[in-house]
């Protein structure tokens, strides 16, 4: 079998899924659960942070020492919070999202995360919908503070389990925040930003993506990109 000479990194909240608010209701309640303090996570600009910053700033907006012990015990709580929420109510799949099968099935492709979730969070979003199954692999924020940690560390798991080395060309970062776009930039990538999220496509416009879609419905014009 012929490696694969195409790795798309995914985001997952605002491009892959719709979680209705769940993972912000979570947080809120993760924060009351650990601290004892009614948090409202959208005081803090927490878009296409990673979930061990996002408890960092919560702790420093709402004056609570942020310490490694903290900040695990509000992502522990954190997790569990939103595995009750979304066993109550799923997830959705955005537009264009049966992609991710065809993807997977393609030989020539490796499909992998490239998030601000911790593992358990990812995972626990995405089996919400049945999609985890479609990433061999992922780069996750468990322990990470800063997103641009994750692109190199997603290069390096790919080298050293799947035997790859993937350049520029062959890199594309999928996702719906100027932050996505700046992850990829920062592997040098191809960067791929769709307007599903919180931010319009112009708003997108201004990172710079090398695509810019507003959705991925249009499955064929996505997959010319790729190819």
């Amino acid at each position: 079998m012929n490696s694969p000479d195409k790795l798309l990194l995914w985001d997952i909240d605002g491009t892959i899924i719709e979680t209705k608010g769940a993972g912000e209701t979570a947080m809120n309640r993760a924060f009351k659960e650990v601290f004892n303090l009614d948090a409202d996570l959208y005081a803090i600009d927490y878009s296409g942070r990673t979930d061990p910053l996002l408890g960092r700033m919560l702790c420093e907006f709402y004056g609570i020492p942020d310490s490694p012990t903290n900040n695990q015990a509000f992502v522990n709580a954190y997790v569990r919070n939103l595995s009750a929420i979304l066993a109550e109510s799923p997830a959705t799949l955005l537009p264009g999202m049966p992609v991710l099968e065809i993807l997977a099935n393609r030989s020539d492709c490796l499909q992998g995360l490239l998030t601000g979730n911790v593992q358990s969070g990812g995972k626990c979003k995405l089996e919400s919908v049945d999609a985890w199954k479609f990433f061999a692999f992922g780069a996750f924020a468990d322990y990470c503070y800063d997103r641009n940690e994750l692109g190199p560390k997603a290069l390096e798991i790919v080298k050293d389990d799947f035997g790859v080395a993937f350049n520029q060309e062959q890199t594309f970062v999928i996702g719906d925040t100027p932050r996505d776009v700046e992850c990829g930039q920062h592997i040098q990538a191809q960067t791929i930003a769709v307007a599903t999220g919180k931010y319009s496509l112009g708003e997108l416009a201004e990172s710079e993506p090398d695509f810019l879609f507003e959705d991925l419905s249009d499955t064929e014009a996505f997959l010319a990109v790729l190819d």
